[in-house]
Formats: structure tokens, sequence, C-alpha cells
């Protein structure tokens, strides 16, 4: 497994980050099985990976708690690098102090190496919880300090106080957005770019064959009808372009001899500026599988005719690179 320095730090990290989103059962993934969750993270950290990302939203902290249970259980704390994040409705600066203070205890731990906002909040500047964040590294209770999911504008907002290392963001074949504006952003500035949903929730596993096949969980972004149950995007949506840039990844996989997942991580791992992707499993072999694809790279022509592939769908999905939230709505600033 590749490790890579985060931009300016002595913070080493394997090239893929254990999702912890998915280790606890919850409307997005469905029902885990705890100990299969287990055994996915022993086998990360025996394939070489050492960088596992959660927060308290997922799972309701259960994730947070599983995965403290596994670094205490097995002695891993000092081996691993530990990111978490402060919950979006959380920003006013006690709440992100009293936030911290409750990760450190569900992960067993007395630092975080990467804290990081999840996503801004519009009634509360980020630039007031990133101060909180900054007395919070001061004490030496946080590492370093990353964003998620920010945009132009809140990235000068926290760069005027201290710039941050990281910028966790969704990106895959399927998902292009960050490449207008916010991939680039990053790559002056020297922030990392952490991208998680590299398979789409599974679509770029080649799980299902229509829309009609993905659970409603996962059917929330915007390549779906707001019609869904659980979209709330309202907006049309884009299934047919989906579906079709699929069929074409799969088409151009099979021509490679490689299967659709082997080859979405590859171009995403590719991409210059990407620092490390996150990728959950469900168990030993998913993760397996997932280690074997990330040292797996693609030819520059393979790489462009993946572009080509998805370029339909990202015309017909717009420049927003909010995955869940359209319009006026969106949460990137």
């Amino acid at each position: 497994m590749k490790q890579v320095a985060l931009p300016n730090t002595d913070l080493t990290v394997s090239q893929l980050c254990f999702g912890c989103w998915g280790v606890a059962s919850d409307f997005h993934w469905g029902d885990r099985i705890e100990e299969e969750s287990i055994q996915a993270m022993l086998a990360a950290v025996d394939s070489g990976v050492n960088f596992f990302d959660t927060a308290p939203v997922y799972g309701d902290g259960a994730s947070e708690n599983l995965l403290g249970r596994v670094m205490s259980n097995n002695n891993l704390r000092e081996k691993l690098v530990v990111a978490s994040k402060v919950p979006p409705a959380k920003m006013k600066p006690e709440e992100v102090v009293a936030e911290c203070e409750a990760s450190l205890q569900r992960l067993q731990t007395d630092y975080i190496d990467l804290y990081q906002t999840h996503w801004g909040n519009q009634e509360i500047p980020l630039s007031d919880s990133w101060e909180a964040m900054v007395k919070l590294q001061e004490q030496g209770k946080v590492g370093h300090i990353g964003v998620c999911n920010a945009g132009l504008l809140h990235m000068d907002d926290v760069t005027d106080l201290q710039k941050p290392i990281t910028n966790q963001l969704p990106y895959n074949l399927l998902w292009r957005m960050i490449e207008d504006m916010i991939l680039p952003r990053c790559r002056e500035d020297e922030i990392g770019v952490l991208v998680y949903s590299p398979l789409m929730h599974g679509m770029l596993a080649g799980k299902y064959k229509s829309s009609a096949e993905v659970p409603d969980g996962r059917a929330r972004s915007r390549h779906f009808t707001t019609e869904r149950p659980l979209a709330r995007h309202g907006e049309p949506g884009c299934e047919e372009e989906t579906f079709e840039a699929l069929r074409q990844i799969e088409e151009i996989a099979n021509g490679l001899g490689r299967e659709m997942a082997d080859v979405a991580l590859a171009w995403t791992i590719q991409q210059e500026g990407i620092t490390s992707v996150i990728a959950g499993a469900r168990n030993e072999a998913q993760l397996r599988d997932n280690v074997a694809r990330i040292g797996n790279p693609l030819s520059a022509d393979a790489m462009n005719v993946l572009d080509d592939a998805t370029e339909k769908l990202m015309e017909a999905l717009g420049p927003n690179p909010d995955m869940w939230d359209g319009g006026e709505n969106s949460r990137y600033r």
C-alpha cells in the first residue's frame, strides 16, 4: 500500500483510506453485521491501510464507537491516522469543543489526527467554527484540521485564519463537479483532497443495472428523480444519462479485462491533487478487493476514454458539487 504525506505536514497516510460510514447499520447502507465490519477493519490494517475516516453522524455515534473499540482491543491507536468531523448542526464554537470531547470519548483516545468540518452551517460563519478548531489544535486535542465539502468561499473563510491541510470531497466517474473550480484551487493552494464515494455507493461496482434496482437510501443523489422517497434536491434527475454512462464505463472496463470497480478506483486515485481515496468495505473480501484495485493504474488512453464516456452526464448534472441538495439549497459556498 502506497503511503503519501498530507501536504506540508509530516503526517503520512495510505492512499486507500478506510471509510467508516458503513461499518454500522443505517438508512443509507442498510443492515451491517458488526463482526464482519471488524474483520474488514483489521484486514485493512493488515494490508497496509493506516488511515480511517469516521464522523459522529455515522450511525449516530456507532461508527466512532466501533472504531474506538477496534483500536483499543487490538492496541492499534498509535499505528493509525484517525480522521473525524464536527457535526454540521453543532458548529457554534462551544459546540465544536463539546463535540470534539464526545468524539474523543467514543474513539477511546486523547487526540484526533485530523479533525474536519463536515459541512458548513448557513446560520454560523465557518470562520467561527474554524477558530474553535484552531484552539483545539493548539491544545493538542487534534493534530491537524481540515474541511469537508468546502467550496471556494468556505475555503477562503478558513484560510484567512489557518489554511486547512485537506478538503474532503465527493468525486468519481459519475460525479466530477469539483474539476471545475474546487480541485484546481486545492492543487494551487497545496490542500490535499480526500475523495469520498469513489464507487458512487456501489453504482460503479456494477451492483445495479437500472435506477429501479437502487435502494431508496442510495437513490437520494441528484442522479435520481426527486420523486424517490428520500430525495430532497427538487430536481428531475438524470437517470437515463447516468445509466448510459455506466454502460459505457462497463464496456471500457471489459475491454481492458478489468472489473468496473477496479477501473473506477484507479481513475480516481490517478487524478492530479488526489491524496487519498476513502472507500468502505462491509467485509474482508471487499476490503481485499479495494486494496488490489488501488494499486493497479490505468494508461493515459484509458483515462481519456473514461473521461469522454461521462461528459454528457456531467453536462446534465450541472456544476453544483452537492450530491443531495439542488439549486439555491446547495450547501457548497
